[in-house]
């Protein structure tokens, strides 16, 4: 599913989540995740990057319910949802940590909710950008400093609704870009595109700069709002 231009302007509302530098390194190779649902708790859009999440295809979570997807580890997540619907309001900076129906072990997710309305004003859904901590976690890997906290707001360094950013991607660029919003490690991008995984982190740091982008996110929701990825509905 291509977001339309409302959807895509409210996912423009997010702010910057992640506010440290030491949270943006440790994210880097992390998987970053998608989620649409609507008011019954069903999938309506996601990307891949949850699908392999959860060891569910994409079709598998669609108009599915949290609980059908999700078994008991859906008591963790839903009244973070309910939430969002009840006041409108983003939640941001969610750490989750519980056992998925069909993986091994437990894992850490950063969940950062945000309300989605129709061409009425009417909140209808609730999008999410999920990044797995799991590893970093396991590993005593630092994820934000004593005293940091949700941040909320609208980043004025993005592209507004209808625009692109005044400095324009290159088609290369944009390849790179893509996949780093699919969740991406530098390596996996060096092999898809058959370059040298120096060269992915220098067109990275190229793309950030030219994006005046402080994290992974604000990658993301520029690549949404600009159709560089699509999120898929069947």
């Amino acid at each position: 599913m291509r977001f339309g231009d409302r959807a895509a302007a409210d996912l423009l509302k997010v702010s910057s989540y992640f506010p440290c530098k030491n949270l943006v390194s440790a994210l880097n190779d992390s998987k970053i995740g998608i989620v649409v649902c609507d008011r019954r708790f069903r999938y309506k859009a996601l990307n891949q990057s949850v699908a392999e999440m959860h060891n569910v295809p994409i079709k598998g979570h669609l108009d599915h319910s949290f609980h059908q997807v999700l078994g008991n580890f859906a008591d963790k997540v839903l009244p973070l949802w309910e939430t969002v619907f009840a006041t409108g309001q983003p939640a941001t900076n969610l750490e989750v940590t519980g056992k998925l129906p069909k993986r091994q072990h437990a894992g850490t997710w950063i969940e950062n909710l945000f309300p989605l309305r129709d061409a009425r004003g009417r909140l209808t859904q609730v999008g999410c950008i999920v990044i797995e901590t799991t590893l970093h976690r396991r590993h005593g890997l630092p994820l934000a400093p004593p005293g940091v906290k949700a941040n909320a707001g609208t980043d004025s360094r993005l592209a507004g609704p209808g625009q692109r950013h005044g400095v324009p991607l290159s088609h290369r660029e944009e390849e790179v870009l893509r996949l780093l919003a699919e969740g991406k490690s530098n390596k996996q991008i060096s092999s898809t595109l058959a370059i040298s995984t120096r060269t992915v982190e220098t067109y990275r740091a190229r793309i950030m700069l030219k994006l005046q982008a402080s994290s992974v996110v604000h990658l993301v929701q520029y690549a949404i709002r600009n159709g560089i990825i699509v999120i898929e509905d069947e």
